[in-house]
């Protein structure tokens, strides 16, 4: 690594050991999802996918949100999470990006979006008769 990606990689850890991570999963195209926060350092070194997957499966949502949590999981079901336009792998950190509130605070923001093929259309090998 050269001098520059080794400083990068430090302003990484600290940034992650100091900010949190708010995760934001999407249902299909709906405008907004469920949100989940991550404390600085509790999301270090895991993956998106390892992050979804831990949101999904709690338990303490509202009413509300297990409601969105149930179209997340009926997209998912034949469909894919997928986040800046391309299917996630790899580190959360590497999909986030920096934000700050009105007060100043800063926070790193992920959205990811459970999406379903597309249904309907001509069923392959039927004719119109």
């Amino acid at each position: 690594m050269t001098e520059s990606e080794l400083k990068r990689e430090s302003e990484k850890a600290v940034e992650e050991a100091t900010l949190p991570l708010v995760l934001e999963i999407i249902p299909g195209q709906a405008g907004a999802g469920l949100i989940d926060i991550y404390e600085a350092g509790t999301y270090s070194g895991k993956t998106l996918k390892e992050l979804c997957d831990k949101t999904l499966g709690k338990e303490e949502w509202s009413i509300e949100d297990h409601q969105v949590v149930e179209d997340i999981r009926r997209q998912l079901k034949g469909g894919i999470l997928l986040c800046r336009g391309r299917q996630i792998s790899g580190l959360a950190r590497d999909y986030a990006k920096l934000e700050e509130t009105e007060a100043g605070e800063r926070y790193f923001y992920v959205a990811v979006r459970a999406l379903k093929p597309q249904e309907g259309g001509k069923e392959k090998g039927k004719r119109k008769k």
